[in-house]
């Protein structure tokens, strides 16, 4: 389960912290309100492609980052323990991006440098997105 989204200069938005709680969360708002940008964000922790304009107008970089709670997600931490980025016992997952200006991309789960593919693999069961056309 997601618990904790951390967003810095992605698309248009500047700073975000969002903490979600257990059960059901609702993004809700008017159209353009910015609700697929965050939908985008939590993509990409899941190991989705960035494109080139994910940095903020006149920012240097972009930052993604979120926590979740794996308590309920045996499977999930077993890949994460075999793939060497953390231990199979523990609950709780960070996983973080970064998108230069220049193109450039890193990633980190549980503090380890991982790949985007590692990424992918992490991501798979962590979470489902479904858009309205879905």
């Amino acid at each position: 389960m997601l618990v904790e989204l951390h967003v810095a200069n992605f698309v248009l938005i500047d700073e975000l912290h969002l903490a979600l709680g257990p059960g059901l969360n609702v993004l809700t708002g008017e159209t353009g309100a910015g609700k697929s940008i965050v939908v985008a964000a939590v993509e990409l922790l899941l190991g989705g492609r960035a494109r080139s304009d994910v940095v903020r107008t006149g920012a240097s970089e972009t930052q993604v980052e979120a926590r979740f709670d794996l308590s309920q997600l045996p499977e999930v931490r077993d890949r994460v323990a075999g793939l060497g980025l953390g231990d199979a016992a523990a609950e709780e997952l960070v996983v973080r991006r970064a998108f230069a200006a220049g193109g450039n991309s890193r990633c980190w789960v549980n503090g380890r440098i991982a790949s985007v593919t590692m990424l992918a693999d992490v991501g798979t069961g962590l979470a489902d997105i479904s858009s309205q056309h879905e």
